[in-house]
């Protein structure tokens, strides 16, 4: 009979073997692929996010990115180019380039 492990019961530093471990890789795979963070799976487990992290790996979950755009043509993608076309960034910050405001 396998014992139902709830993440809230494991003590910090214990092993986690056997169908004990397969039990808990499974939840946090479900939780995982319904958008839970790696962090927050740790944090609320008590384990370190390399455990988790581990786990998610052996369970073949597909591990989603860092985050967003930043830089390039992702970031132009996403919509997040604050510069307009023909101005650098420098440019824009300035106002238009090459007028000076004459004191």
């Amino acid at each position: 009979m396998v014992k139902e492990t709830h993440v809230d019961q494991l003590a910090k530093g214990s092993r986690i073997t056997g169908p004990e471990r397969g039990t808990l890789t499974a939840q946090f795979a479900e939780r995982y692929a319904a958008g839970e963070s790696i962090r927050s799976l740790a944090a609320g487990a008590g384990r370190s996010y390399g455990f988790v992290h581990n786990l998610l790996t052996e369970a073949g979950a597909s591990l989603r990115g860092r985050g967003g755009a930043t830089r390039g043509t992702a970031k132009a993608a996403a919509g997040d180019d604050r510069s307009t076309a023909g101005e650098s960034a420098k440019d824009s910050k300035r106002g238009k380039k090459g007028t000076r405001k004459k004191s």
